[in-house]
């Protein structure tokens, strides 16, 4: 190698680096290992002024690395004569930036570079001619380990596994297995209470105020806390709409798992390609749920339906239909139209809905549909609570009948016994045996095929059961209630469909 005029005022730099990717127990990429080599180059080449820069755990594909930073600020103030990197690729593994600096950058500062195992030197035009094509085979070799890493971790994810650094807020890592989430109890319940709110149907801003009057910490401070920092108390409770919405869309807090939600878009960039919810590729039942599913779906169809403006208008009727009710003949919404020429008391019976393509295109949309809103909130109210009966009286009675076949079932076995008891000591005939013995036998073969059909009812409508169970426990008074609200109609009810009035018998 060709010796130079060495500027004993100025830096040898000595640049080192290591990431993940170049694998965590290979020594002879070790940053000691490194550090050893370059030293002893420089010593033997007469380098004289050395300063390591070392970027341990930052990857070559990108230069954004600090001790890379402020190598070329240095660079930039004219204290650096010569650059030393134990081979190309600790320069880089991107072929076009690594060739601009080595080509252009380090010429026109007056940096001599020096790649040890590669054997380029820029001050030998002659080895300068091949390290664009060394460059190139670097890049190769990243994005291959970028490609293999990808999948690798697609695999995981596949597999249920939680890859992310940090569990959301909510849950934390399992100490026996950080690949999988368990409930944080401190946090768990905050979830919890903004998917309460946002079943109510109020919008996310109306969340965040609810959640900054209540005082509940907002997540960041979480983090801030373990770390014993100083958070300014007016920001403790300032929440933002975005994480709320980030939240409320989130299956995690249902038990699942997005494969991936936001992937970079190639190697080189850090932006990374945004995807929609619905189209997200979801792995389910991979830990224990905050919000259990039909609740969460229930959430999310809330979301959906909401209009621009929620809330009681500014005439004060509080639609809490919205979303729910439909014309039976166009499909679109109904609107609440409230009359105030109705010389009426109650807001209520001043209010009627009608179909919103026939306000806004008149007879060539759709026809009225009027209908009361009076109607609308009693018919409603009749069918809850007489469904909500037969629901649990259903529930019940299957329950019953089970327990009774099962009760049965045991009975005879005892009779069985009893039966093998009598015959030896005499108490029975032969045909009495044989008689009582069939009949038990065939009593209990139409028993147990009635407990196999209600048990395999009960397995296959077992999440329909599990609701209206839940349904059970959430509204055990709603027999005798004499109100709605949007939380319980948006619980309950899916549509409600309005058709055009029909005369019956005058």
């Amino acid at each position: 190698m060709k010796r130079a005029k060495l500027n004993n005022d100025k830096i040898t730099a000595l640049y080192c680096r290591l990431s993940k990717d170049d694998g965590t127990n290979n020594e002879s990429m070790s940053i000691s290992t490194q550090k050893t080599m370059l030293k002893d180059y420089a010593k033997r080449n007469g380098f004289l002024n050395c300063q390591f820069y070392v970027d341990d755990g930052y990857s070559g594909t990108n230069y954004d690395r600090p001790a890379f930073r402020q190598l070329i600020e240095d660079i930039q103030g004219g204290e650096v004569s010569t650059l030393i990197t134990k081979d190309l690729s600790r320069l880089g593994r991107n072929y076009f930036e690594t060739g601009t600096y080595i080509e252009v950058f380090f010429p026109n500062h007056n940096v001599r570079y020096i790649a040890i195992n590669d054997g380029v030197d820029s001050i030998d035009n002659a080895q300068m001619d091949i390290t664009p094509f060394r460059n190139i085979i670097n890049e190769m070799y990243a994005k291959d380990t970028s490609r293999k890493i990808k999948s690798a971790l697609h695999a995981r994810r596949m597999q249920g596994k939680y890859m992310a650094t940090t569990a959301p807020f909510g849950y934390q890592k399992d100490e026996k297995d950080h690949n999988h989430l368990v409930i944080d109890e401190v946090t768990a319940p905050v979830v919890e209470l903004i998917f309460s709110i946002a079943e109510e149907g109020v919008g996310l801003h109306t969340i965040c105020n609810r959640l900054r009057k209540a005082k509940v910490l907002k997540p960041s401070f979480y983090k801030k806390e373990l770390f014993e920092r100083f958070m300014d108390e007016e920001k403790m409770y300032d929440w933002d709409t975005a994480y709320v919405s980030q939240i409320l869309h989130n299956p995690v807090y249902a038990g699942n798992l997005t494969v991936a939600d936001k992937p970079t878009k190639t190697m080189r960039s850090k932006k990374r390609q945004y995807i929609p919810y619905a189209e997200r590729e979801i792995i389910y039942g991979t830990h224990e749920p905050i919000i259990e599913q039909n609740r969460w779906n229930n959430v999310q169809k809330i979301l959906q339906s909401r209009p621009p403006v929620i809330g009681k208008s500014s005439r004060g009727y509080d639609n809490i239909f919205r979303g729910v009710i439909k014309c039976a003949d166009c499909g679109s919404a109904m609107l609440a139209k409230v009359e105030q020429k109705r010389k009426r008391n109650n807001v209520l019976d001043k209010t009627f809905y009608c179909c919103t393509k026939y306000r806004k295109f008149g007879k060539e949309g759709c026809s009225a549909h009027t209908i009361e809103a009076r109607t609308v909130h009693e018919v409603v109210l009749a069918d809850i609570q007489k469904y909500a009966g037969q629901a649990l009286t259903g529930r019940k009675q299957q329950k019953k009948e089970l327990r009774q076949c099962k009760q049965r079932v045991s009975e005879i076995e005892n009779l069985y016994a009893k039966l093998y008891e009598d015959l030896p000591r005499e108490l029975l005939t032969e045909k009495r045996f044989q008689m009582l013995s069939a009949r038990y036998d065939s009593e209990q073969k139409e028993l147990t095929a009635k407990i196999k059909e209600l048990e395999k009812s009960a397995i296959t409508d077992k999440e329909q059961l599990s609701s209206i169970e839940q349904f059970a426990e959430q509204i055990s008074g709603y027999a005798g209630i004499t109100e709605l609200n949007f939380k319980i109609i948006n619980q309950l009810i899916e549509k409600i469909l309005v058709s055009e009035p029909v005369e019956v018998d005058g």
